[in-house]
């Protein structure tokens, strides 16, 4: 399961860096979920379509305002049969503000090698998500990271 998941996050960096959301679909299974929790851009998108469109409005409309964004996996471990956990991390930069960066424990569910579901908890109990909605606010309220 981590090599399906090291696949999914290599064609997500390289949909990122296109543009190209569509690569992803032989990736996700036709029903498959987002969920992301604990923040002001909260989400569950259900179905391709719905989570391609989030994707592509989430990055368009934050990460791509950016002068470089940075995201990685750590902790990385097949929890259970057809499921990968990770923190997902994410560093970016813009001009000389210091490095915004925020973290989550993320989920990924795979069914026949397909992503089925995927899900971020952000705790706004943790100072680093404090830290990052704080530093948005002061240097960036404009930008819109929900992806519905």
């Amino acid at each position: 399961m981590i090599e399906n998941w090291r696949k999914w996050i290599a064609a997500f960096d390289k949909a990122v860096g296109a543009d190209d959301w569509d690569a992803l679909r032989p990736l996700m299974s036709e029903n498959v979920t987002y969920t992301v929790s604990g923040v002001p851009f909260a989400c569950h998108l259900i179905g391709i379509n719905a989570v391609l469109a989030g994707f592509r409005k989430s990055i368009a409309n934050f990460d791509k305002h950016f002068d470089q964004r940075w995201w990685f996996g750590v902790g990385v471990r097949e929890f259970a049969p057809n499921v990968v956990c990770a923190r997902a991390m994410g560093v970016y930069r813009l001009g000389d503000l210091p490095l915004l960066h925020f973290s989550a424990p993320s989920t990924w569910r795979f069914e026949d090698g397909k992503v089925a579901a995927m899900q971020d908890c952000y705790d706004v109990a943790e100072g680093d998500v404090q830290d990052a909605l704080a530093w948005l606010g002061e240097h960036a309220p404009e930008l819109d990271a929900s992806y519905n």
